[in-house]
Formats: structure tokens, C-alpha cells, sequence
């Protein structure tokens, strides 16, 4: 069993979005988290695959972006989608229901990695027990920098 820690914080793949080409509103706040985080390591944790669901629709900039952020910032562990995470995922899907694939592996990778938390703004996603979802609305982000502070 993957002891959970609360101090392990999984984002998605749509926080990144709103913080390259969200409104100043929920960008600003993401990216005092991410400063945050720059100073606190080892407590942000996200999947490889979140590259594949950014940078298809990023311009140029946007790319330099989220590549310097996700991979280069030293922010982010970033974990791989190997094939236990694969084979994980799929029960998953058959056991909580969900249907998108992304989603679960994101799911199973934040569970495997210990993270009691995660980030999203996706609030169908469904978590194990004893996991935590935080919305990533302006209010909550600004609530999770207090509490990381």
C-alpha cells in the first residue's frame, strides 16, 4: 500500500493551462504557487503525459513555456507513464468508472507517488479514499499557498 502524504501535491495537466493561458485572475495565483513550490522541493509531482496534453495547441512562446516550467524548472517531479502505471490505470478505469484515460493516469501516477492531494480543475475526476481534490479555483490556490507557507 502507497503511504499518502498531504505535503504531496499532484498537478494536472489543466492547471499548467490556466497558468500559460488562463485570465490573470487564476493565472496569478498559479504562478505564486509555483514560486512557492520553487522553494519548497519536493512536494509538486505531475506525469510526463502532461506534456502531451499542453504543448499540442501551444504557440512557440507557450511551448517555451510549459517546457521550462514542467521539465527544466526543477519544480515538478515528473513521472513517467510506464507500464505498471498503465496496468494500474486500467483497473482503475473499470473500478472508479471513469472514462478517460488521461484522467486515470494521472490518478494512478499522483496515488503511486504518495501525493494525498490533487490539483485540478476537472471535477469529475474521481480519487481513491483518502485522497484529496482541491479545485483550482483563484480561492483555493491562494488557500493551498497558506497552508504550503
Amino acid at each position: 500500500m502507497t503511504e499518502l502524504s498531504a505535503f504531496r501535491l499532484y498537478l494536472d495537466s489543466n492547471v499548467f493551462i490556466y497558468a500559460g493561458e488562463g485570465s490573470e485572475e487564476i493565472a496569478g495565483p498559479l504562478e505564486q504557487l509555483f514560486g512557492l513550490l520553487r522553494v519548497k522541493t519536493g512536494i509538486a509531482v505531475t506525469s510526463e503525459l502532461t506534456l502531451a496534453e499542453v504543448l499540442p495547441k501551444a504557440d512557440a512562446n507557450q511551448r517555451r513555456y510549459y517546457l521550462n516550467l514542467i521539465v527544466w524548472s526543477g519544480i515538478f517531479e515528473l513521472r513517467p507513464v510506464s507500464r505498471e502505471i498503465l496496468i494500474e490505470t486500467a483497473s482503475y478505469r473499470r473500478i472508479a468508472g471513469m472514462p478517460k484515460l488521461a484522467d486515470s493516469i494521472h490518478v494512478v501516477t499522483a496515488f503511486r507517488d504518495g501525493c494525498g492531494r490533487v490539483l485540478s480543475s476537472d471535477i469529475r475526476m474521481k480519487l481513491p479514499d483518502g485522497m484529496s481534490f482541491v479545485d483550482a479555483s483563484p480561492e483555493n490556490v491562494s488557500r493551498l499557498i497558506s497552508e504550503l507557507s
